[in-house]
């Protein structure tokens, strides 16, 4: 089906007229479109960095072209964006020539920028008033404020210092604290700037109650998550507390911890936290391949929340053609201290790296608990341990007490920047208290990551590890010193590297030492380069002239699943021994 209008000969001709100016105005339009490169001099880097950003012609130069029109408005516009950009450095005087000129089918934009006499500060006054005038954080704040007088005005530092005063009445709980007056007075011809800020801080509001909107867990349990008593001074840092415990918990997907201001009696603010729970139970099955370990599977089970006060439980299976294990734990949280986690646990593991073999059944129980911005561990673990290590072969049964501290901080989880983890641990058994043999070990592990430019990073990890014993050859595989491999000394097979014995099998040692020094280039989000050494050996007594040393590189990809490394290194203290590829997955720190 179609339809038909006629139009008159007359308004058609007319109609197509229009139409064909229009066409070729704006067919010109396009055709008149320019680059333009804008240059600036005069000024040093920092400031050009934010005359560029204020600069409506330097920022519409780096996204395209430009009409005449466009590029003329901006032009003229220019001089106003520069003297505005230069004030929160001082300069409010500044001397400006422009000129614009055609350079082929573009345009330059050329600025020669005369900041003028910076400004200075003459005079700051700082007065508090209020409850909390007297309070030695707002004293401190007052005390530290970033400008004094004869010191060059920065408007960025005036800002941090009114943000610090704002910081501290939201941290120390004046949460109606504002400013009565916040003004600086700059006086062109005397070059000098006048600060006046008059800050009320206000009441200082105290902890009301808290209300948890969930039903699975008993409230009681979830009260000793919470690090502060009610009608106690507010304090910002106690709020995120609460949210990192009852984040770091297994029993939620999402936290929000909601003060009510608004909801405020009198000087107490109650709290509302919601909780989203995890699914009750959770299970985990995997598949992966280290060269450490070749092909492994994996399966694991997690119970959250079996009753109500919140005791958790797991289970896991690991198989790989060196190592099987199966081990399960039972979990009852808040014992002793809000964060202590009691812990039983059993299990059955089977090893036959090429140095030792090993069939160990293990049940025990620890206590963590976290102290001082540490996370602190006792335990008492039962060992029965057949083994087989070069020629000794035997049956140890040790009854373990263990103790161990580890402190770790990190700006990412899967991509530090910037981190370290801090590990010290010792345990040891008593022949004659349930134990076929006394020994005392005790070692310390550090691993620290530094980015120094906006694409490296320096990775650097130690440990240190000594057996205090005269019974070595009575210790089973598991407690003796090992090293080699994917995570230790690189270019060395998996738990390669120990003290040998007559007839030449590695047989472990009494004493640990393991470095390593680890540069990566990021060139891409995802994808990046390393070029490494590493250092070390298990060995009867410590003696630097035993460690063992490998170079190498490597290729790195940043996953989903974590950080895949594919290394390549070359054992130079052991030239008759293979170039070695070596494949790992996991967290930096």
């Amino acid at each position: 089906m179609s339809t038909s209008v006629e139009v008159p000969a007359g308004p058609a001709l007319r109609l197509l007229a229009c139409f064909a100016v229009t066409l070729f105005s704006v067919a010109g339009h396009v055709a008149a479109q320019s680059k333009v490169r804008v240059e600036i001099e005069g000024v040093d880097a920092e400031l050009e960095r934010n005359v560029r950003a204020i600069m409506e012609i330097a920022r519409e130069a780096e996204s395209g072209l430009m009409t005449r029109d466009r590029i003329d408005r901006l032009h003229i516009r220019a001089v106003n964006d520069i003297a505005v950009a230069l004030q929160p450095f001082g300069y409010y005087q500044p001397h400006i020539e422009k000129s614009l000129e055609p350079d082929g089918d573009a345009f330059v934009a050329r600025y020669v920028v005369d900041p003028g006499v910076q400004v200075h500060v003459r005079t700051v006054e700082i007065t508090l008033t209020g409850p909390g005038k007297a309070d030695p954080a707002f004293l401190a704040a007052k005390a530290e404020f970033p400008l004094h007088p004869g010191e060059p005005l920065r408007h960025t530092l005036y800002e941090g210092g009114k943000l610090r005063l704002l910081a501290v009445a939201a941290d120390s709980g004046y949460l109606d604290a504002d400013f009565d007056t916040s003004a600086v007075r700059v006086d062109k011809e005397a070059g000098a700037a006048d600060i006046r800020i008059i800050f009320e801080t206000g009441e200082r509001f105290h902890f009301g109650p808290v209300w948890f909107d969930q039903d699975v867990l008993d409230e009681s349990f979830l009260r000793t998550r919470i690090p502060f008593a009610q009608g106690a001074a507010w304090r910002h840092d106690k709020i995120l507390e609460l949210q990192t415990m009852l984040s770091e918990d297994p029993y939620f997907a999402r936290v929000e911890v909601l003060p009510r201001r608004d909801s405020a009696q009198g000087l107490e603010v109650p709290i509302r936290v919601a909780l989203v729970p995890q699914p009750r139970q959770e299970y985990e099955f995997g598949l992966g391949y280290g060269t450490d370990t070749g092909p492994r599977g994996r399966a694991a089970s997690y119970w959250r929340r079996l009753n109500r006060r919140g005791h958790y439980a797991r289970g896991d299976l690991k198989l790989s053609p060196i190592e099987q294990l199966g081990t399960a734990e039972y979990n009852i949280p808040a014992v002793t201290h809000p964060t202590g986690v009691l812990t039983f646990f059993g299990g059955y593991v089977r090893r036959v790296p090429t140095t030792n073999k090993s069939n160990t059944v293990t049940i025990g129980t620890r206590l963590t608990r976290k102290r001082f911005g540490w996370r602190e561990t006792w335990a008492l673990q039962w060992q029965h341990e057949d083994f087989a290590v070069g020629v000794d072969t035997a049956s140890a049964v040790l009854l373990m007490p263990a103790t161990g501290w580890e402190r770790s901080r990190t700006d990412h989880v899967a991509f530090p920047r910037r981190g370290y983890r801090v590990q010290f641990q010792g345990q040891g058994a008593l022949n004659g208290i349930v134990s076929n043999a006394t020994f005392l070990k005790a070692g310390t592990s550090g691993k620290i990551v530094y980015g120094f430019a906006p694409q490296f990073r320096i990775l650097a990890r130690t440990e240190v590890g000594r057996i205090f014993t005269k019974e070595f050859h009575q210790l089973p595989a598991t407690i003796r010193y090992f090293t080699g491999g994917d995570q230790t000394v690189r270019g060395f097979g998996y738990q390669d590297l120990g003290t040998r014995d007559s007839l030449g099998n590695i047989i472990g040692g009494q004493s640990l030492i393991v470095s390593s020094l680890e540069v990566d280039f990021w060139p891409m989000a995802r994808g990046g380069i390393a070029f490494f050494t590493d250092a070390g050996n298990a060995m009867q007594h410590f003696d630097l002239a035993d460690l063992e040393y490998s170079i190498g590189a490597g290729i790195r990809y940043l996953s989903p699943l974590g950080m895949i490394r594919l290394d390549g290194a070359f054992p130079v203290s052991a030239p008759g021994r293979a170039f070695r590829i070596h494949i790992s997955v996991g967290p930096d720190i």
